[in-house]
């Protein structure tokens, strides 16, 4: 980490290089001292010797080792929640759930062993029925929140007509939410749009195919824009393509030769300028719609003909003749064309389209033989995670089913991106921002090189929240064999103030006592406190152990990143609730990649804390002092998350993986919603000081807005608002 954290020598910097580059010569001419043409499969010595050539793996730089070092640290982070798995089901004197004598019915309170503090919340008796009293069941789904009993009674009580359908919720579950969004989208983007083109091939067609076409409309400046503002923006949240190999590869061989029908390239050229056109103007041109006297968040075009789509058309036409191969080229065009759906809103045909990158992936690597150690291995190895990140996160939180492609990560490496250093120097004579300047001080060049960083860092935590969700499920099985409950009867100062409260509390519970949380454990139906305590310990290791480049603390999380230790951060911070009507383009898409990472952090703290949640509004009796304070950390997790604030939320079409979110803030604003109704999780608030009334309100307020702008779009947050509108006294729109 020290490579990150203080400038090196230049004479260093020099002996890296020259490693890097002695790393790339065959065996044989390294033994020779020869200068080696570095040809694959046999250099040009070893063709001339007839001999073996062999190559070796490149040394990974200082950089590189930093995220090996990250990676060996999280493998280590993985083997203690193995282990912290396998012995949580035991009570603190070893025995297991299954051993322990338990009663039923009024008689299982008196069992349990642990008594709640003094300092708990516990009001005299429960409200809910004995049928609701049901032990807590981890649900990755966030809009499963709603079949929580307590809500669920409190939805079914408040009269509204919506939630006449929790009945069918209940009866078919995920699937019929699913059904709202088809029901949203039962035809295809619009086909009438597309570009006029003209053979530029008039002889004898070759293989059958039909004659190359031209684009007279598409010129290259056009092309250089659209191909800047992509790999500015997408190609930073998801590096799937090299800018490099495709201009100087791709888009020059389409200049001289046009568009084909059967050549991925010209399907892949026209996705990225599709693509292109919408980081374009879902950043600076007019609001597609106006919700409630607010301009949308959706920039560009319009919400039934979004931007780009004359180009995406003209991709979509050629991609039948390409689709069914299992090559990089093709896992590559799914992967942008899933991109381009979710940028528009369609968000099944966004999993429709991931799923089939990721079978082509997966055959792609279990029957050809790839060298990891090549541009086009380290571009196999960005095409494969990025296929996990999408079909993980939307598995996790949509209940979506999996292709079975993260069953092979063991076998595919970590990306080493070895070809940023030579793109760092195109940096530095181009490639300004969509905004036409930069907004982030001379520190920007060394922007380019630091979303490797946010890429390798979300695989990291994607692993550490699907281990999360493990855990709290195996202690569940442990646990609940016989379920523990069954039968029992402001301004800017103001929440600079309320963070600075959350983390003295997160870190008095990473601090407490081992008799704590074996205290808690007897009584509590979910995971015991020392589990949860050692989640969060391990989750603050990972933000730790990140590049300097993507360090924050919870008391400077709406602030710039530091990507320059030389250079001050701007005063102004990068999220703010409101930043203006102007719109603002950061460079590089710092603003969203920023706010990615750092949302989905505090989605996996909120993921460890909510069944305390569950238990402040089923079980208050049983809370403990500990429990009240994780039910406070839960509730202080989801205040104020970057990626619902502006600039984030005036972008919507370059928001990554937008659908999950809306599904979380539907849970969140159900359960901020008790912390005013539910008399134990009012006075949880008011009484530990973990979280202010005015980071709820503030947060409140942002998620309903994405919610009212979402919902003309999403199938899902349009029945949603159903509930919430009414839920929170908004007044009808007009």
């Amino acid at each position: 980490m020290s490579s990150l954290t203080h400038p090196e020598a230049p004479d260093a910097t020099l002996r890296r290089e020259r490693a890097a580059i002695a790393a790339q010569a065959c065996q044989t001419c390294r033994n020779r001292k020869s200068k080696c043409d570095e040809v694959r499969p046999k250099c040009g010595l070893c063709r001339r010797l007839g001999v073996d050539c062999e190559y070796r793996e490149p040394l990974p730089t200082k950089k590189d080792k930093t995220m090996v070092h990250i990676l060996d640290a999280l493998n280590r982070l993985e083997n203690k929640f193995d282990n912290l798995s396998m012995t949580s089901g035991g009570s603190p004197d070893g025995s297991t759930p299954s051993m322990r004598t338990r009663g039923t019915g009024s008689s299982s309170m008196s069992m349990t062993t642990s008594k709640p503090s003094q300092n708990a919340i516990p009001p005299p008796t429960s409200e809910y029925p004995p049928t609701f009293r049901q032990p807590y069941q981890h649900l990755t789904v966030p809009h499963k929140i709603i079949l929580w009993p307590g809500i669920y009674i409190h939805l079914l009580n408040s009269g509204i007509p919506a939630a006449s359908d929790l009945q069918y919720v209940l009866e078919e579950g995920t699937h019929w939410f699913i059904r709202r969004e088809m029901a949203k989208h039962p035809e295809p983007l619009p086909s009438k749009l597309g570009l006029p083109c003209f053979a530029i091939n008039a002889g004898p067609h070759e293989h059958g195919r039909a004659a190359n076409v031209a684009f007279p409309t598409l010129t290259i400046q056009q092309i250089q824009e659209y191909s800047d503002a992509y790999f500015n923006t997408f190609n930073v949240l998801y590096p799937l393509l090299n800018r490099e190999a495709f201009m100087n590869g791709i888009v020059s061989r389409l200049l001289r030769e046009g568009y084909g029908d059967g050549d991925a390239g010209s399907v892949l050229a026209l996705m990225v300028f599709a693509l292109g056109k919408v980081a374009v103007e879902g950043v600076l041109h007019r609001p597609a719609s106006v919700v409630n006297g607010q301009p949308s968040g959706f920039r560009g075009g319009t919400i039934e003909e979004p931007p780009g789509l004359e180009f995406f058309n003209e991709a979509r036409r050629r991609h039948g003749f390409v689709m069914t191969q299992c090559t990089l080229e093709n896992v590559q065009i799914n992967l942008l064309q899933a991109t381009y759906y979710e940028a528009t809103a369609r968000h099944l045909d966004f999993w429709r389209s991931t799923v089939s990158a990721s079978m082509a992936c997966q055959v792609l690597i279990r029957c050809q033989p790839i060298d990891w150690s090549t541009a086009e291995g380290d571009l196999v190895k960005r095409a494969y995670w990025t296929c996990v990140l999408s079909e993980d996160l939307y598995h996790l939180d949509l209940d979506l089913p999996q292709t079975g492609i993260h069953t092979m990560e063991d076998e595919v490496p970590m990306p080493y991106f070895q070809q940023v250093q030579e793109q760092q120097e195109e940096d530095k004579t181009g490639g300004s921002s969509i905004s036409g300047s930069s907004t982030v001080g001379a520190g920007a060049n060394e922007e380019r090189s630091h979303f490797q960083y946010h890429f390798l860092a979300m695989i990291a935590l994607r692993r550490l929240i699907a281990r999360i969700h493990n855990v709290i499920h195996e202690c569940e099985r442990a646990m609940q064999s016989e379920p523990l409950w069954q039968g029992l009867g402001s301004s800017p100062n103001q929440e600079l103030e309320d963070s600075t409260t959350g983390t003295l509390a997160h870190q008095k519970l990473t601090a407490s006592t081992p008799q704590a949380a074996g205290e808690s454990f007897d009584d509590y139906g979910g995971p015991p406190v020392a589990v949860i305590r050692e989640m969060v310990r391990q989750l603050d290791s990972w933000r730790a152990l990140l590049p300097r480049p993507l360090q924050w603390t919870d008391n400077d999380k709406f602030d710039f990143p530091a990507t320059d230790p030389l250079m001050r951060r701007p005063n102004e911070p990068l999220f703010s609730v409101d930043q203006g009507p102007i719109p603002i383009g950061h460079r590089y898409n710092l603003d969203v990649v920023t706010a990615q990472l750092r949302t989905r952090f505090y989605y996996a703290r909120f993921m460890m804390y909510r069944p305390f949640v569950y238990k402040a509004l089923h079980f208050p009796e049983l809370m403990t002092a500990d429990d009240c304070n994780c039910c406070a950390l839960a509730i202080k997790s989801v205040c104020l998350w970057p990626l619902a604030m502006a600039p984030p939320k005036n972008k919507k079409r370059l928001v990554p993986h937008m659908f999950a979110w809306t599904q979380s803030f539907m849970g969140i604003l159900l359960i901020l919603r008790l912390t005013t109704a539910n008399e134990c999780l009012s006075r949880i608030i008011d009484e530990t000081n973990v979280v202010g009334r005015q980071e709820i309100e503030s947060t409140t307020e942002i998620m309903l807005d994405w919610m009212r702008d979402v919902k003309q779009v999403d199938g899902i947050a349009e029945w949603s608002w159903g509930i919430l509108e009414p839920l929170y006294g908004l007044q009808p729109e007009q």
